[in-house]
């Protein structure tokens, strides 16, 4: 297969896989408790946005495979991001326990900003990558315990 068509190909096979877990989350029994949110609906949200994604990036492979002419696609790749993106998740699964969910995921966040965005990220760019950081947070904190009553991690010397 020719390596102008990787994101396709890749496109396909999560299109596929997340097909199959929206499909499954149908799947999910409702308890009592069940009334507002249910048990599936995070599931189907996550299911249905990986699906979108997937098709973007079939979209966007076909649109590239179309401007890279044959021969052109071999480029020095760089994996210094994709570690450091990993290494970020491994700690914020491990501190969350640790340190909560809200401060695990100020710092999750705030690594992948400063990880994906412009390298070297400047001063304007750090407060603001710690100012959406710290709202998204408390949103996503405020959302999932008041208003849907789900227990997210909290830290032990809470």
């Amino acid at each position: 297969m020719d390596k102008r068509y990787k994101d396709v190909l890749i496109g396909s096979v999560l299109a596929i896989l997340s097909g199959i877990y929206l499909l499954l989350s149908f799947q999910i029994k409702l308890t009592n408790i069940d009334r507002v949110v249910g048990s599936r609906l995070f599931p189907q949200i996550c299911g249905t946005i990986i699906l979108i994604l997937s098709v973007c990036l079939i979209v966007g492979g076909i649109r590239k495979a179309k401007e890279t002419e044959p021969g052109k696609a071999g480029e020095k790749k760089n994996y210094t991001r994709t570690i450091l993106v990993l290494g970020s998740y491994a700690a914020y699964i491990f501190l969350m326990d640790k340190i909560g969910f809200t401060i695990a995921s100020i710092i999750y966040l705030f690594s992948q900003m400063v990880v994906m965005g412009k390298w070297p990220a400047g001063r304007k760019s750090l407060i603001l990558y710690g100012i959406i950081s710290v709202v998204v947070s408390a949103v996503i904190y405020v959302m999932f315990n008041k208003i849907f009553m789900l227990i997210l991690p909290k830290a032990g010397w809470f």
